[in-house]
């Protein structure tokens, strides 16, 4: 199953196996993701802290990014996330089994695998990678 995200200026999209997922934007930065059967979530980037918020019906989570080592907890467990160069972004367990890994595009992300253990949030966890991927770029783009 691939998920891909593409942000735009005035709209943001999400793929799940090429089907679009409506993403409507919040208060507050906030982005909720619409699910016909109501099990939608939402998702916060705040490039202030360098942190992911998402809350969905299956429970919340926060990614705070660090310079290394930048680790989380879902579900009882820790992962780790690391980027490879600006192409890739890796997600990986205590035994360091890759459970997460998703690609770099031009204007998103694309997750090409996905651990079971992710399912019920990866349009959320796609939405907040590509949402911060896309505020590094911008802060790194030259100006005018």
């Amino acid at each position: 199953m691939t998920v891909e995200v593409r942000m735009g200026i005035l709209r943001d999209r999400l793929y799940v196996d090429r089907h679009e997922c409506e993403i409507l934007r919040g208060r507050h930065g906030w982005r909720h993701v619409v699910d016909p059967n109501g099990r939608g979530g939402r998702v916060r980037y705040d490039s202030w802290r360098d942190r992911i918020d998402i809350e969905s019906p299956d429970g919340s989570l926060q990614i705070r990014f660090r310079l290394r080592h930048t680790t989380f907890s879902w579900r009882g467990r820790t992962y780790s996330v690391t980027s490879t160069g600006w192409s890739r972004v890796t997600v990986t367990d205590e035994q360091r089994r890759t459970v997460v890994e998703a690609r770099l595009t031009w204007s998103g992300i694309r997750l090409e695998s996905l651990d079971p253990e992710f399912r019920p949030i990866e349009r959320e966890l796609a939405l907040g990678l590509a949402q911060r991927s896309l505020a590094w770029a911008m802060a790194i783009a030259p100006v005018g």
